[in-house]
């Protein structure tokens, strides 16, 4: 397995599908640690199309709770219930809420039968804004979830993960805001939505905002992902990495 921390994208589009690419969900690999960002209803797929076995997932980080980076998990735990694999607890990580809601998903998908005991665990844990951790303790993957522009009663977080010296930063879902460029400065490879081509929104970035702010990002590689209608089929914007899935890239 690769020493180096390594990006694979298994759903580079919006919630719709657009341009028939998968929701959001990204595997991270840093040495035998291996986690998902976000991980969309389409996740599981992408992952046997990779031949990734799902049991071999250490961790899933949460950006936050919407569905198309949520709903693949009830999947995962369908797939440990009835087809076990799963030997050791996965952990679940991201803003407050995280177990409630990914229970009550889980629990209306596939509702648990009387008798029938949970053949898994998962543990779960909320994360504060700009307070690192690491899951494999010292030495480890570091990753820092910061606060983002995306729903404005609930935390949403990107993320900043180091490891051996390489760092790769993740938008999540966001609009702009001028401390963006602080949060990702000086990362090897910025993972950023780019949702529209020029359309303004609290909510998500523009393709024109990204140009605008370019320089003052001050990363590496800009990769754009959670691409919609007008920038899904694009096969190449100057200036930017486009992601698509399947896709894997060395940090």
């Amino acid at each position: 397995m690769s020493r180096q921390l390594m990006l694979t994208v298994l759903g580079s589009g919006d919630p719709f599908g657009s341009g028939g690419r998968n929701q959001s969900g990204y595997l991270i690999q840093a040495g035998e640690f291996r986690w998902l960002l976000d991980c969309g209803v389409t996740t599981l797929v992408s992952l046997k199309r990779l031949g990734v076995d799902p049991a071999s997932l250490d961790l899933v980080l949460l950006t936050h709770l919407h569905g198309d980076h949520v709903a693949g998990l009830p999947f995962l735990y369908h797939e440990f219930q009835h087809l076990g694999g799963r030997a050791s607890p996965l952990g679940v990580a991201g803003p407050r809420g995280v177990k409630t809601r990914v229970e009550g998903i889980y629990r209306v998908l596939f509702p648990l039968k009387p008798g029938n005991g949970r053949r898994f665990r998962v543990d779960y844990r909320v994360l504060e804004p700009n307070r690192r951790f690491f899951p494999t303790g010292p030495g480890g993957p570091q990753v820092t979830p910061f606060p983002v522009r995306h729903q404005g009663d609930r935390m949403n977080f990107g993320y900043r993960i180091r490891w051996r010296g390489r760092e790769l930063a993740y938008s999540g879902d966001t609009g702009w805001f001028p401390a963006l460029a602080e949060q990702v400065r000086g990362a090897h490879l910025f993972l950023c939505e780019c949702t529209y081509a020029s359309k303004r929104s609290d909510k998500h970035l523009s393709l024109s905002e990204l140009r605008a702010n370019r320089k003052g990002l001050e990363v590496g590689t800009l990769l754009l992902t959670h691409l919609g209608p007008e920038l899904a089929r694009r096969r190449n914007i100057p200036g930017f990495k486009l992601a698509r899935d399947g896709m894997t890239i060395r940090v």
